[in-house]
């Protein structure tokens, strides 16, 4: 379990480094004023507008005044305190409920970050990297969970009383 603990936690390292990458890329000009914009609009002067790629960071739409934008950043840092609260954990039912729940976590994350990623613009090396990461986090979560299923004590047999013995039950 430990080495699935510590594939987790480079997993989880991964997924924070993805932060740092952009997520998605889109193709388009930048205007005089320094605005970008997907096409030159007619009528333009010819070399006024300079080909250029956009990059789009996970950080760029949150605002600290609306808890909604968090939702993207939380699909990057939550394997990090569940990390932290199932290897501390000594219920078994606790660290199962955890291994469940990392497991609809990691794929809820990687649907939104890869719909965040490639709706209209193209999917950039971050998102790729997220995606894979939280892949890794998902096959190293199922491993443990199949593991702790199969690990745990069979069902003991009711134990005979000597009066069935007897009577032959």
């Amino acid at each position: 379990m430990e080495r699935l603990t510590r594939v987790k936690g480079l997993a989880a390292l991964l997924l924070l480094g993805a932060l740092a990458l952009p997520q998605s890329t889109c193709a388009g000009y930048r205007a005089p004023d320094g605005s970008f914009v997907a096409e030159i609009p007619r009528g333009a002067a010819l070399g006024t507008y300079q080909p250029t790629i956009e990059r789009n960071y996970a950080f760029d739409d949150v605002r600290l005044a609306k808890p909604g934008t968090w939702l993207e950043i939380a699909g990057f840092l939550w394997p990090c305190p569940l990390l932290v609260i199932a290897t501390r954990s000594r219920s078994r039912r606790v660290r199962a409920f955890f291994s469940v729940l990392e497991l609809v976590l990691a794929l809820g994350s990687s649907y939104l970050i890869w719909k965040l990623a490639s709706v209209i613009v193209t999917p950039a090396s971050g998102a790729y990297l997220a995606v894979g990461a939280l892949a890794v986090y998902f096959v190293a979560s199922a491993v443990e969970l199949w593991r702790s299923w199969r690990a745990r004590p069979a069902a003991v047999p009711k134990r005979l009383t000597s009066a069935q013995v007897k009577r032959g039950r």
